[in-house]
């Protein structure tokens, strides 16, 4: 399996720029799935998650109101906290390392696209963080000169705005690492490569500058199945749409609904 060569803080927290983690993204996908890399399709995250990184997966409700959307088990517990409606309350339930347990609210309908960004989310903890989170009984850690309990897991609620971090200079490890994940499930849902290819091809003269950015968005989100909102993100970190310019699935479908009323 790929392994790239991360420069790393005391803590085991990855230090990584947008680029690098581009470029493992491409990486990941590139050995995994080599034909993704040819021509612009979209990635098989579970098997990615499950196939590639070994990783079982497991679906529950992590919470009563839906504020959690993935968690990621790197240590074997017996103290993953789920919510159980059929009782209204929360309990405990036990997990081995390496196991990805996904809200089962996002395998409602309409909510594919959110699900496979968090898969990458997840996925994208897994690869990057283990040094930070995984727990050997012989050696000493962080967490234990601190005197803290090593945390088994890491719950995240996965939002996709995160995805700037040029304003966040004081974000902690764990706020790095949430960036870090997301960017990493952007860069393999979205080979940058393949999200260029895509672009540079897609001529529309017939459309003025903000309507270009609308329908291009709206292109890579289907090529690669994913959200308007991560592809348009993913647009604007490439070059392709002004990081200024305001994207809103509002104004989307307002432009499909004109279309569709002209004719």
């Amino acid at each position: 399996m790929y392994r790239p060569d991360i420069i790393r803080k005391k803590s085991g927290a990855p230090v990584l720029s947008k680029k690098e983690i581009d470029t493992i993204g491409e990486n990941i996908v590139g050995d995994f799935m080599p034909e993704a890399l040819k021509s612009p399709q979209e990635i098989d995250i579970d098997l990615l998650a499950q196939d590639y990184l070994g990783m079982e997966q497991d679906f529950q409700y992590l919470s009563h109101c839906g504020v959690y959307l993935g968690m990621t088990v790197f240590n074997d517990t017996d103290k993953v906290p789920v919510y159980d409606p059929s009782t209204n309350r929360a309990e405990y339930i036990s997990a081995k390392a390496h196991t990805v347990i996904i809200d089962r609210t996002l395998l409602e309908n309409n909510q594919e696209h959110r699900y496979r960004f968090t898969m990458g989310h997840e996925a994208g903890h897994e690869f990057l963080h283990k040094e930070y989170f995984a727990y050997d009984p012989d050696q000493l850690t962080i967490w234990d000169l601190n005197g803290m309990s090593h945390p088994a897991m890491v719950q995240c609620r996965v939002d996709t705005k995160k995805l700037d971090c040029a304003q966040n200079t004081t974000w902690t490890d764990r706020d790095w690492m949430e960036w870090q994940a997301n960017a990493l499930s952007s860069a393999m849902l979205m080979p940058a490569s393949m999200v260029r290819m895509v672009a540079d091809n897609y001529v529309r003269t017939d459309l003025e500058h903000d309507f270009y950015y609308y329908a291009l968005a709206d292109k890579v989100a289907s090529v690669f199945n994913v959200s308007f909102e991560a592809a348009g993100y993913r647009l604007k970190n490439l070059g392709y749409i002004p990081r200024e310019f305001v994207l809103s699935t509002d104004v989307l479908n307002a432009i499909y609904c004109g279309f569709v009323c002209n004719y």
